[in-house]
């Protein structure tokens, strides 16, 4: 199976970070959020996927390359005019040859079982299969309706609580045969989740939904951004972890100084070139960006700090993301992808 990953969204509700780096580059555990997810695709023993790409679309690229330090192989789609999931995978159709197709957004943060979920789309016979989470407040989110069978029988977008039928939200994974591909027009805006599924289920088509608990964040906003990054730091979704663990539960990247009157508590990530001063103070969970310096005395706690910060003497960074989101970009690309 192939991959086709959507990395062309504007991310405008991560604005101010997003002005400087496209959302899918927005580090988690000190790693871009598709780097994650690549990972994720090659551990279920895909290796050759598709990835569009609109807002810098240049920085993206160069970061990854053609795939081949990930042991995979990118087929790249520039889209200067956005053309819908539906429509950005119809782009690549020469690509994907005659086997089912996984969908997937380049800019979340989840561990779903692929694997399980082609198995379940197997099984059915279906013509798309649609990951599903159940959730607290349907309210945020578009939720499908399903019968017995797992047969979707219906949608509602973002219902209030009281009117939800349904609390299984659509986490934007699926698994498509490839004759869906026919129904799509070229050259089209069109979106599977709002234009493509309604218009199947109604029609009577055999789509099918399968249910995970796995992990699952879309990093739509910065508190989502925030709780990605520290629950990447804790284990709760599966990534992997960059540098060496110097002590339990604390990783280090090359070139860290981290001074002996310092304190460091787990779990912390720590990127390169990151330095501690005497006294500071660091408690997990908390994630350091490449090049950060923070200064004596300084405090740390439940905190994400973006590449390039400093934490002067004596400073606090408590319970959110701190940083110059200007250095963004020039940080991570100064590092780029490794296997």
């Amino acid at each position: 199976m192939k991959a086709m990953v959507m990395a062309a969204g504007l991310g405008t509700r991560l604005r101010p970070l997003t002005d400087f780096l496209p959302k899918p580059m927005m580090p988690v555990a000190n790693r871009p959020v598709l780097h994650h997810l690549l990972n994720l695709l090659r551990r279920h023993a895909i290796d050759q996927v598709g990835i569009n790409l609109h807002a810098a679309p240049g920085m993206i690229e160069s970061y990854f390359g053609d795939g081949q330090t990930l042991d995979m192989e990118i087929r790249w789609s520039h889209e200067p005019e956005l053309l819908g999931t539906a429509g950005g995978t119809k782009k690549l159709e020469s690509f994907w040859g005659g086997e089912a197709i996984l969908i997937t957004s380049g800019d979340g943060l989840h561990d779903i079982d692929v694997t399980a979920l082609l198995g379940h789309h197997k099984r059915t016979g279906a013509l798309a299969t649609l990951a599903v989470k159940p959730v607290q407040d349907p309210s945020s989110y578009g939720v499908l309706i399903l019968d017995r069978d797992t047969r979707v029988r219906g949608f509602q977008e973002k219902p209030a609580r009281d009117e939800a039928r349904s609390d299984l939200a659509n986490c934007g994974v699926y698994v498509i045969e490839p004759e869906l591909l026919e129904r799509i027009p070229k050259d089209t805006y069109m979106d599977f989740g709002q234009d493509l599924w309604p218009l199947l289920v109604a029609a009577g088509e055999p789509i099918y939904a399968y249910t995970t608990m796995a992990y699952w964040n879309d990093v739509g906003d910065l508190d989502a951004l925030r709780n990605g990054i520290l629950d990447a730091v804790l284990g709760n979704v599966r990534v992997e972890i960059p540098g060496e663990e110097i002590a339990p539960g604390i990783w280090a990247e090359d070139g860290c100084r981290i001074s002996a009157a310092a304190q460091v508590d787990a779990p912390v990530v720590l990127g390169q070139n990151v330095v501690v001063e005497d006294g500071a103070q660091i408690r997990g969970p908390a994630a350091i960006g490449a090049d950060c310096h923070v200064g004596r005395e300084a405090a740390i706690r439940r905190a994400a700090l973006l590449p390039g910060s400093i934490v002067p003497d004596e400073g606090l960074a408590v319970a959110g993301i701190f940083g110059d989101a200007s250095k963004l970009a020039e940080s991570i690309l100064r590092y780029p992808v490794a296997g």
